[in-house]
């Protein structure tokens, strides 16, 4: 009897455990958008570690400068901290992320795949992925360094390197946590989390025009600073 007691115990608990499991936890397809995010700092909740350099920069950034206004990609974890849903398409050896914003793409590779040896930056870099438990952990280089990390003008060098975890909460819920390294402009690496919710919606069609009229008041607000 106290054999069978036990017995169901350890049959409810395992039935408990996977009741609080996501359903298809490594499955994180679907249509996702975070918190508009244009300050890392105020998720971190602090300054963040700039050096010397990375101070300056920070100090003298134009608004004007900013590579949206020129209609340039932002880069691969300054588009998922903007205000627009992305889709994630996934496949056994690749999962694509597809964005609204600026209507474009980012490729994880899972295939085992190294980062190139020679490799020429470019707006989202280089990305590969792994499994570990129930995250798909992402690492990045080769991002070109006329992105900035964030809408407040955190800028960042060609040795900008960040990691990412996409790990789903629920199945409408997924902790997304970036940790950035970049020893030109910072001194220590740092992490923020945010959480992603599942959109019931469709990504719609985005067209950044060149010649932006907008960039004039950004101009303006440059002359009025000094």
């Amino acid at each position: 009897m106290r054999y069978l007691k036990l017995l169901f115990t350890a049959a409810l608990g395992a039935l408990l455990a996977a009741a609080q499991t996501p359903a298809n936890s490594r499955d994180i397809s679907g249509i996702w958008q975070g918190p508009y995010t244009p300050d890392v700092s105020k998720a971190l909740g602090k300054d963040l570690p700039l050096t010397k350099f990375g101070a300056e920069h920070f100090r003298t950034v134009e608004n004007a400068d900013d590579p949206t206004s020129y209609c340039l990609p932002v880069g691969p974890a300054r588009v998922i901290q903007a205000p627009f849903p992305f889709q994630i398409v996934q496949t056994a050896d690749v999962v694509t992320l597809l964005f609204e914003y600026q209507r474009t793409f980012r490729i994880i590779y899972l295939d085992g795949r190294p980062h190139p040896k020679d490799f020429d930056p470019e707006w989202f870099g280089h990305s590969t992925g792994k499994w570990e438990g129930n995250a798909l952990v992402v690492d990045t280089i080769g991002i070109d360094d006329r992105s900035w990390v964030d809408t407040a003008g955190h800028q960042h060098s060609d040795k900008f390197h960040i990691v990412e975890r996409f790990e789903k909460a629920d199945a409408n819920t997924m902790r997304w946590n970036v940790t950035f390294e970049d020893p030109v402009y910072y001194t220590e690496p740092f992490s923020i989390t945010l959480p992603l919710k599942r959109q019931n919606t469709v990504i719609m069609s985005y067209s950044c025009e060149e010649n932006n009229r907008d960039r004039v008041h950004l101009e303006n607000s440059k002359k009025v600073k000094k």
